[in-house]
């Protein structure tokens, strides 16, 4: 190493002063509460070991998170193998000796340690909870490693399993082999991509260990990818009596399912539209008439579709689309009574679903699977504690960003609410070709405001990647996004702009006290029903991504409402209940309460017509309530009166500390796009409604800060009418003004 890496290292050394306190902070999350905000960087090379530059390319501006590839001693999807150069030739992908694995291990702690050395809190590698690399009649990949597992043992491995993996892996509800990406996956070939089942135990047992070797190499966690699972095997089928048990009494099943006999209770395969779609011959001549033989042969390496197995490999992520489609080409070619003929019912999108009962059946199938990702990760941590006790997980849940992202995602073990008791962290993965916040190709703004919102009212921090054109000012708002969200991180898929990195992580820990701790402060509640989703109601997906996007813009202070924090409804002066076809009673009671105490509710779009239970109601609730939002857009809910500033957002927190409050405004300016610098915004007039209990308060000491200054200069403020005022001077990017209010 020479000088110029050693004063690399002496610079990072800096964020060493404070690891052991700023590494906790990294950890706490309070659900509805604020907490630090991090850096974040993911780099898949695959030479991190060979590459003398990595470390000290890390040590320029340290992340509070590194987030790496397949750098472990087990890789979970092939066994002991090192990524080779280049990826694509998977013939160099060999299984490693025990003493090549013994040997690669001790690289791995080695470079460990280093990065530590660097600064960086939390370092940790690639695992996959679904996927498994291989050849089931060839005996390749995992299935060779497998053959092979006795000679592994002095690693701590424990006993290999008596099934084969072929019997680890997702079932159909026909028992076949479920593939949810396809088998022929390109980066896979010429061996195929194959999708074991979180839930069974034999798998289980295989991540244990992996994920123990991961922690006794010093690693502080693991990034777990895909977490798919659409699966009937019979782990699944015992898990989902399980799972019943936990959220229903006698009573309740009784009322949902008609009967309190969990056992007689199965999980819900007739309204699985791909699976469905696949015993229809048409559908075999719909896809018939779209792929021919050689674009069959190219894409899926299948010779023709009349055979089942052929069918399953194309995968099921592919097919749940085209079985929709083809459902949608049945309707438009039949009239209701020749599809009651044909199918047994006019209408086809509810298949499976026509009774209450199987309805609800449907609606915990999804759940349970949501809840079976939580249980695995919940699963492997007990497995790690005795390694490591705050061992992190960062779980892959996808895109969030639009109504049809989420609508792929709640049929495939997706839920925010669920994943959080399993994780502290959770990666939103969004647009790669145009994601970075900012003006928007479209016209309009670029905003991630809907996952930072929804993870912090779900009590999980946010992880948020994504890619496109960018520019130095726009990883700025980036970064500015995570620090406004309630603390979480952007995912910088580069090392470029290490000193806008380095800014935003000094600015955190220097000052951890203007981010943890605080609770949203607003007065309008949009509410996100994740479970409409799961009972198929799109329309109330849609209204929320419309409403929150119009609140947002017009400078509405508002925070999102889930079904578990209705408990939170007395902080508000309106809920928007957009289309909630489904309620149970006691969340309708609690609204009532709160309506009772004042609280003004304003349902755009249909009225609960069910209950959480599907059971029809009979009548719609809340009738009488209005449907207009535009009370909820006037100036007392707003944090600025100023118009003309479509691309400004803000965010508003306090917490209370014995006799005085501290309030805290993030501005974000997403009026830039990655060829341009943003103009500043200047003179900006700010009016923040404060709660009741601060009406006679008055205004200790008034700051701006800025990640990029040390300085924090005072402002003017007054608190009148309940609400603090004052005059932002500028604004560029990013700005955070703390208020310090004293009780009289």
């Amino acid at each position: 190493m020479n000088r110029r890496d050693l004063l690399k290292f002496t610079v990072a050394g800096a964020f060493c002063s404070v690891a052991g306190a700023q590494r906790r902070q990294l950890l706490l999350v309070h659900p509805d509460r604020t907490s630090l905000p991090a850096t974040y960087i993911i780099d898949y090379r695959t030479n991190h070991l060979s590459d003398p530059g990595f470390v000290p390319q890390v040590a320029e501006a340290p992340p509070s998170l590194l987030h790496l590839g397949h750098d472990v001693p087990f890789t979970a999807h092939w066994g002991p193998r090192a990524l080779p150069l280049p990826v694509k030739d998977l013939s160099r992908y060999r299984l490693l000796s025990p003493q090549e694995t013994s040997a690669r291990t001790h690289a791995i702690e080695s470079m460990v340690r280093r990065l530590h050395g660097t600064g960086v809190e939390i370092v940790f590698p690639y695992i996959n909870s679904q996927q498994m690399g291989g050849d089931i009649e060839k005996r390749l990949g995992f299935w060779k490693f497998y053959d092979h597992w006795d000679e592994y043992l002095s690693f701590g491995l424990p006993p290999r399993p008596k099934a084969d993996p072929a019997e680890w892996l997702q079932r159909d509800p026909n028992g076949r082999i479920l593939f949810n990406n396809p088998a022929a996956y390109p980066g896979y070939a010429p061996q195929f991509f194959y999708s074991p089942c979180p839930n069974n135990e034999y798998w289980r047992i295989w991540l244990r260990f992996v994920v123990g070797a991961i922690a006794r190499a010093g690693f502080d966690g693991v990034f777990v990818d895909d977490n798919i699972i659409h699966c009937y095997c019979r782990f699944c089928r015992e898990g989902f009596k399980r799972y019943l048990r936990s959220r229903y009494s006698p009573r309740e099943l009784r009322s949902g399912f008609g009967t309190s006999d969990v056992d007689k209770i199965e999980i819900c395969f007739q309204a699985d539209k791909p699976a469905w779609a696949m015993s229809q011959p048409a559908f075999i001549d719909y896809l018939a008439a779209r792929y021919g033989r050689q674009e069959l042969e190219k894409e899926f390496k299948i010779a023709n579709l009349t055979n089942p197995s052929n069918l399953d490999r194309i995968g099921y992520n592919f097919l749940d689309w085209r079985a929709r489609e083809f459902i949608t080409f049945l309707e438009e070619k039949y009239s209701p009574e020749q599809r009651r003929r044909l199918f047994g019912t006019a209408d086809l999108k509810r298949l499976g679903i026509e009774r209450p009962e199987d309805h609800l059946r449907w609606f915990e199938t999804q759940r349970f699977w949501a809840w079976s990702i939580a249980d695995l990760l919940a699963d492997l941590r007990r497995a790690v504690t005795p390694f490591n006790r705050s061992f992190v997980f960062v779980p892959n849940w996808g895109s969030i960003q639009t109504v049809r992202a989420v609508e792929g995602r709640r049929r495939q073990g997706k839920n925010v609410a669920e994943w959080a008791r399993g994780a502290r962290y959770m990666m939103f993965e969004e647009n790669y070709q145009h994601g970075f916040p900012g003006r928007s190709v479209s016209g309009g703004f670029t905003v991630h405001d809907i996952q930072y919102k929804f993870a912090l009212v779900n009590g999980a921090r946010p992880v948020v990647l994504f890619g496109g054109p960018h520019g130095r000012a726009s990883v700025e708002l980036a970064h500015a996004e995570a620090a406004a969200g309630g603390g979480g991180c952007y995912v910088q898929n580069f090392y470029q702009f290490p000193e806008v990195r380095r800014a935003y992580r000094r600015f955190y820990e220097r000052r951890p006290g203007l981010f943890t701790g605080f609770q949203p402060l607003a007065q309008v509640a949009l509410a996100f029903f994740f479970n409409q989703a799961h009972m198929g109601n799109r329309d109330h997906l849609s209204q929320v991504y419309s409403i929150h996007t119009t609140l947002a813009t017009e400078h509405v202070l508002f925070d999102f409402i889930t079904e578990q924090t209705l408990n939170l409804l007395g902080r508000y002066r309106v809920l928007i209940l957009p289309s909630v076809a489904y309620l149970s009673r006691a969340q309708e009671q609690a609204i009532e309460k709160w309506m009772r105490g004042g609280g003004r509710l304003i349902v755009p779009g249909a009225h609960p017509t069910f209950y959480g239970n599907a059971k029809p109601r009979p009548a719609p609730a809340f009738s009488e309530s209005h449907a207009d939002i535009s009370p909820a857009c006037s100036a007392r809910f707003q944090w600025t009166t100023r118009e003309g500033l479509p691309g400004l957002r803000g965010y508003v927190y306090w917490k209370q500390e014995d006799r005085r409050s501290r309030v805290t405004l993030h501005l974000l300016n997403y009026d830039l796009d990655a060829a341009h610098e943003p103009s500043p915004v200047r003179n900006i007039p700010i009016s923040i409604a404060l709660p009741e209990v601060l009406r006679h308060a008055t205004v200790g000491k008034l700051s701006a800060f800025s990640p990029n200054s040390d300085d924090a200069p005072d402002l003017h403020g007054e608190i009148r009418s309940c609400r603090l005022s004052f005059m932002l001077p500028e604004l560029r990017v990013y700005g955070l003004v703390e208020a310090v209010l004293l009780a009289p």
